[in-house]
Formats: structure tokens, C-alpha cells, sequence
């Protein structure tokens, strides 16, 4: 008879435990690397996240009307309003009555910008209205003037206002000629007061940050339009009509370190943001330096 040939049952108990040590041993050295890269991995994602939303709403803060920033902390977080500067640029305070700006005796209907508005859209966005030495406070604020009607002294031409910008050929003629109109009909606006330094601003709607940590999120909203009283929820933006867009989820903390008085004094913002995911957590802190001149 042949010589049987194969393994007992001892052998392939002895490999299985061997591999099984080797196995082991193998994962020991494999996982916590892979573990260590996903942790990497996530908290890349965090920090870039962050670091996005509060880079935004910094750009947006810089750019803004000055003494159009304010702020409200709430319960859940913190809500950032502002007025984004479309164009700004110098009227004529010399000259002819059709080429200086006039603050007395009605005000005026048609003046100059020295030199030439840099956004080509200015002379084409609808619903434009500018802005002259807004100063923030109670009698000479953008938010309070802004529901004014024509013929109101203001810091912000009226709603029912129409702006005509002229000269096609500005970089020739080095300015571009303003009109205002009601209906067809070039009709005067009385701005409040003079700029210490002959600025206008040229602007259209509002933006605002909501912080929410209840919903985790930051979102931001813009279109609809300017209020004296600062929406803080978003039920109150969505009566508003405003449009939205999700800036960062995951948000675990955040605060707006000054208040809007602070703000107008010191012309400082400082935000914080914090996010988490799987119990890991980072916080970024942005300071945004607004321009308040005038």
C-alpha cells in the first residue's frame, strides 16, 4: 500500500495561530498610521473650512460702506450686517452749479465725480443709491434714512430715485456726470451733511452673517432690503425675502468680540469661529480692519 501524505489537525492549528500573531502584528503597525492620516485628514478639512468662511466674511467686513458694520451677539451666536461698497469715487465740490455737489437750499440734482467710477457696472446695476458721510450714529445713519422718501434729507438717496451716470468717454473727459432722477424728472435729494474727505458711495442691498450653533451652521444672506432694525434669525430673513448661502456646517462655537458701538469706535472687528466633526474640534480667530473714512 501507498504512503499516506497531508497534515494533522495539530499542524494547521500551530499556522492558523501563527498567522493569527503575524496578523496581528502587521496591524499594529498598519493601523495607527491610517488612523493618524484620517485624524490628519480631518482636522485639514476643519481648519480649511474655518478658515474659508472667516476669510469671506473679513473680505466682505474691509469692503464695506464705513460705519455700515454692526453686530448683534445672540444666544446661539452672532449676526453680522453690512453694506457692500459697489463703487465709490470724489463729487466736485468747485465749478459750475451743474458740475459741484450743492448740500444747501434743497440740495442737488446733478454734480460730478472726479475722474471715473473703476466697476463698469455702476452706470447699469438697477437699484443703485449713493451714500455721503454716513457717520453711524442716531440723525445721520444709512439703516435709519434708508425707507426716507424723495425730498427727505438723508444720507442715502431715496428708494423711488433713479441715477443716471454719464460720459462714455470718462477717461478721456477725466469725470463722469451724475443725474438724479424721480420718474423721468431730474429731481434734487438733500443730503444730511458734507464728507470730510468729498467721498460718495455708490450701493445697493444689505449683507448679513447669521452664526448659529444650534443649527451648526453660518450662513450668509443678501437681496433683500435695508432695515433700521438688524435681523438676528432666520425666520426674520426669510419674511425679508432674502437670499442665502450655506458659508460653513459643523459649527460648534462662535462670537463677535465687539459691539457695534466698539465697531463704529474703533473701526475693529474680531470673529471666532469654531468647528468639529467626530470629536475633534479647531478655533479660529480673524480680526477684519474696516475703512471709516469718510
Amino acid at each position: 500500500m501507498g504512503r499516506g501524505c497531508g497534515f494533522t489537525l495539530i499542524e494547521m492549528v500551530v499556522v492558523i495561530l501563527l498567522l493569527g500573531i503575524v496578523g496581528a502584528g502587521v496591524a499594529a503597525f498598519i493601523v495607527r498610521p491610517v488612523e493618524g492620516y484620517r485624524d490628519l485628514a480631518r482636522r485639514t478639512a476643519l481648519v480649511d473650512a474655518a478658515e474659508s468662511a472667516l476669510r469671506r466674511m473679513q473680505r466682505d467686513i474691509r469692503t464695506a460702506l464705513p460705519n455700515s458694520v454692526r453686530a448683534t451677539n445672540t444666544a446661539s451666536g452672532f449676526a453680522v450686517e453690512l453694506i457692500p461698497v459697489l463703487d465709490a469715487g470724489r463729487y466736485s465740490d468747485s465749478g459750475a452749479g451743474t458740475e459741484k455737489l450743492i448740500f444747501t437750499g434743497g440740495g442737488d440734482d446733478e454734480f460730478d465725480i472726479q475722474h471715473c467710477f473703476r466697476n463698469t457696472a455702476t452706470a447699469t446695476t438697477s437699484g443703485l443709491r449713493f451714500v455721503v458721510n454716513n457717520l453711524g450714529t442716531t440723525g445721520d445713519n444709512v439703516y435709519d434714512d434708508a425707507s426716507l422718501g424723495v425730498g427727505s434729507a438723508s444720507v442715502i438717496t431715496p428708494t423711488a430715485m433713479t441715477i443716471s451716470i454719464t460720459s462714455a468717454t470718462c477717461q478721456a473727459s477725466g469725470f463722469h456726470h451724475i443725474v438724479f432722477r424721480v420718474a423721468g424728472v431730474a429731481t434734487n435729494h438733500p443730503f444730511r451733511s458734507e464728507s470730510p474727505n468729498h467721498r460718495i458711495f455708490g450701493v445697493t442691498t444689505p449683507v448679513s452673517y447669521l452664526c448659529d450653533t444650534s443649527a451648526a451652521t453660518l450662513t450668509r444672506y443678501y437681496g433683500y432690503a435695508i432695515s433700521a432694525s438688524q435681523y438676528t434669525t432666520a425666520a426674520a430673513f426669510s419674511d425679508a425675502n432674502a437670499s442665502s448661502a450655506l458659508i460653513a456646517s459643523r459649527v460648534s462655537g462662535c462670537s463677535m468680540t465687539t459691539t457695534t458701538a466698539e465697531i463704529l469706535d474703533r473701526a475693529l472687528a474680531t470673529l471666532t469661529l469654531s468647528v468639529a466633526e467626530e470629536s475633534e474640534q479647531i478655533s479660529l480667530v480673524i480680526q477684519a480692519q474696516m475703512d471709516s473714512s469718510r
